[in-house]
């Protein structure tokens, strides 16, 4: 391990936090209601089944990785755990995942996400001749913002992550107490009413999927291990971030699922056109409901979407440049002396953020794809993909931490780890029950991506 360029160990329990909510409140709570009401056709109290549900599943991922960060501290959580546990070549797999997969990615999609919101606040819909070109001109630019504000001015990216985590959780709380709320006093039938006035559309026949709608799910509670990027930029890491990973995903399972419950139901229209299926709709649809409920104000709250899209897309460049530099530390990856220099003045891997981002403009060429078609019935959705790879990559890092773990208490070592494995499973099971025609797709691009990162694994100066 080179110990030269060393990140510095600079935030606090609450500011781990902030990181871990942050990475976890982005656009998907407000763009994925939609979705899983359009998945259950309608159906309520079965959509809010799906939010528990998934998050139940993931809840034991997230622990045993407060179990990890409690022994394993070197550089990216992720890539230190995998290494340790399963093996460094494991480990440079995935590491190599996050780098090249994962985070950019998700950057990409973030991007793409928070331009749809902004596009809907400015009037412009999908009605509109351009609003192909008007999408993507805007989420171009706020990739090339966010990069030039973490690549000039590296602290003001971490205060910023601080503020808009708080900015986030706002809307989503009111939205969830103010709605139920209004809805149980002024319509106790609401939830039924919705649930016969929607249908969810597919060759004219009404169909549910329980199992598309938990898989939709694992969207918005995807992030928190991005968060693990940041174990070594702890003070007092071992103990203070199992804390925030722990304190972090819990708080936010609860706000979800009175979030999911208070945006359906409030306005019978607003879930009618979330139903309809695509992204502009259930942007559109969220953005109906805020006004149903809060009048003018609603747009002024649909703004804090926009506000959420930045601040996570804030986080996610944060977070990537550390990526193909944890690998660069270890002597792996492509051209590694460089993707682990830390600027002088900055003390930030610019070359690895400078990597990751044109990573990212790639997976936006598969966006592109996606909205015009190209693919055809192999339509390749990114949220999806980067969640069925991540899910597979956690079993047999619990089976072999299982394995080595002799001095540990037996749940810690066999029940917790089996539970989390069972989870891991059947989320990863989700995607073949929903679409086996798109996991097989996800699993070809997988693989693919693997092979080529692999001839970079050989060269190792440790």
């Amino acid at each position: 391990m080179n110990e030269k360029n060393i990140l510095k160990r600079q935030h606090g329990l609450f500011v781990s936090v902030c990181f871990v909510v942050g990475f976890l409140v982005g656009t998907g709570i407000f763009f994925l209601p939609g979705r899983v009401l359009y998945e259950v056709g309608g159906d309520i109290r079965l959509g809010t089944l799906a939010w528990i549900v998934g998050g139940l599943m993931i809840a034991p991922s997230v622990y045993m990785f407060s179990v990890f960060a409690g022994k394993y501290e070197k550089i990216h959580g992720f890539v230190d755990y995998s290494e340790e546990i399963v093996g460094k070549k494991y480990g440079y797999l995935a590491g190599w995942f996050f780098a090249v997969m994962y985070q950019p990615a998700g950057y990409a999609i973030i991007a793409w996400i928070t331009s749809g919101f902004t596009a809907t606040v400015a009037g412009i819909t999908n009605e509109n001749e351009n609003y192909l070109l008007i999408r993507f001109t805007i989420t171009i630019f706020f990739m090339i913002a966010t990069f030039v504000l973490n690549y000039f001015a590296p602290k003001i990216p971490v205060k910023l992550n601080v503020a808009t985590t708080v900015a986030r959780v706002i809307p989503l709380i009111l939205m969830g107490t103010i709605g139920v709320g209004i809805t149980l006093v002024t319509d106790a039938a609401s939830i039924e009413s919705i649930a016969n006035s929607t249908e969810h559309v597919g060759d004219g026949v009404q169909t549910v999927s329980l199992f598309a709608a938990i898989s939709a799910t694992a969207f918005a509670f995807n992030g928190w291990q991005a968060a693990l990027a940041f174990n070594s930029e702890i003070k007092d890491s071992k103990r203070k971030f199992p804390i925030a990973l722990m304190l972090g995903f819990g708080l936010i399972i609860g706000v979800y699922v009175l979030y999911f419950i208070g945006v359906t139901t409030a306005d019978t229209e607003a879930a009618a056109q979330m139903t309809q299926g695509g992204g502009a709709n259930f942007a559109a649809g969220t953005h109906q409901a805020f006004e149903a409920i809060f009048g003018p104000a609603g747009r002024v709250l649909v703004g804090f979407m926009i506000i959420s899209g930045l601040g996570i897309l804030n986080a996610c460049c944060l977070g990537m440049s550390r990526a193909m530099y944890s690998l660069g530390r270890r002597g792996k990856g492509p051209n590694p002396e460089k993707m682990a220099k830390l600027h002088e003045k900055t003390n930030i891997p610019r070359n690895s953020m400078i990597l990751a981002v044109i990573i990212s403009f790639l997976w936006l060429a598969v966006i592109l794809a996606n909205q015009t078609n190209i693919f055809g019935a192999f339509t390749f959705s990114l949220p999806d993909f980067y969640n069925y790879s991540f899910f597979a990559l956690l079993i047999p890092i619990f089976i072999s931490f299982a394995k080595k773990q002799k001095d540990m208490h037996w749940a810690k070592r066999f029940l917790i780890p089996a539970i989390a494995i069972l989870g891991a499973s059947f989320m990863f099971t989700t995607y073949w029950l929903g679409s086996p025609r798109h996991a097989i797709v996800y699993t070809i691009t997988f693989i693919v991506l693997a092979i080529i990162g692999w001839r970079w694994q050989t060269k190792n100066t440790q």
